[in-house]
């Protein structure tokens, strides 16, 4: 997965040489179909065998109690799990319509979405600014938020204080979500390293975690010409996205 300077370089190469766009082009979305693809097949092929088990319970009650049963059950659905994660971090690398879209009017949904997601108990403060549009597809920019937001939830256990913020400075759209968890103690190499495995796709250092949250979130930035970072301040977890604004050119 390239970082930010590796992706602006890669911009401009191809801005050099314009030449070779078809070549990435068809470098890229050939393997990002693909693996969709096949993520979402297997996805079908697992929730018809959960399917079949569910069935096969209701015609047999006795078998409610078989372990072998259970065990197969609660298989298939961390790999359904799995694959849904799968296809979500394929699909934010995938080219999307963009249109003009104001942060502020998605971010009032998503804790509700993340209610419908997970259970938690977390406290939500919005300190929304008056803020310009962006130019992003309105689909890609819920996704990120949901991630972000849930990021932030699960760092916290499902408990903390969640601060979402928008705000304008000079020429970017500024989103922070900050939670109340810290992140281990690190000097700046570390962290850095550190923050460049948790980018990367199906890196997790929490146990039954898909490990694509961040890669998501990194994937839709670049793809919108944003910028996204992990911070600690106070003992609070601060994750910084930035957008450019519209230009009124």
């Amino acid at each position: 997965m390239l970082n930010y300077d590796e992706y602006r370089n890669l911009c401009c190469l191809i801005n050099e040489n314009p030449d070779i766009i078809s070549v990435f082009d068809n470098m890229s979305m050939f393997s990002i179909d693909e693996l969709s693809i096949d993520s979402h097949d297997i996805k079908n092929h697992l929730a018809y065998l959960k399917t079949s088990f569910q069935l096969l319970k209701k015609k047999s009650p006795e078998l409610s109690e078989n372990k072998y049963i259970i065990r197969m059950e609660d298989v298939l659905s961390q790999l359904i799990y799995h694959m849904e994660r799968t296809t979500l971090y394929r699909y934010s690398m995938k080219k999307a319509d963009k249109k003009p879209v104001n942060i502020n009017d998605i971010m009032y949904e998503v804790p509700d979405i993340i209610d419908d997601v997970i259970d938690n108990t977390c406290t939500f403060t919005f300190c929304l600014d008056n803020i310009p549009d962006i130019l992003i597809n309105p689909d890609q920019l819920k996704t990120l938020l949901t991630e972000a937001v849930q990021n932030a939830c699960e760092a916290s256990d499902c408990t903390g204080e969640i601060t979402l913020i928008t705000r304008k400075s000079n020429n970017y759209v500024i989103t922070e979500i900050i939670n109340n968890g810290g992140l281990p103690s690190h000097d700046d190499s570390s962290y850095l390293s550190d923050y460049i495995k948790l980018s990367r796709p199906f890196y997790s250092t929490k146990s039954g975690h898909i490990g694509v949250g961040l890669s998501i979130i990194h994937q839709i930035c670049l793809s919108s010409n944003g910028y996204a970072r992990l911070t600690e301040s106070d003992g609070k977890t601060i994750l910084c996205i930035r957008f450019p604004i519209i230009s009124e050119n």
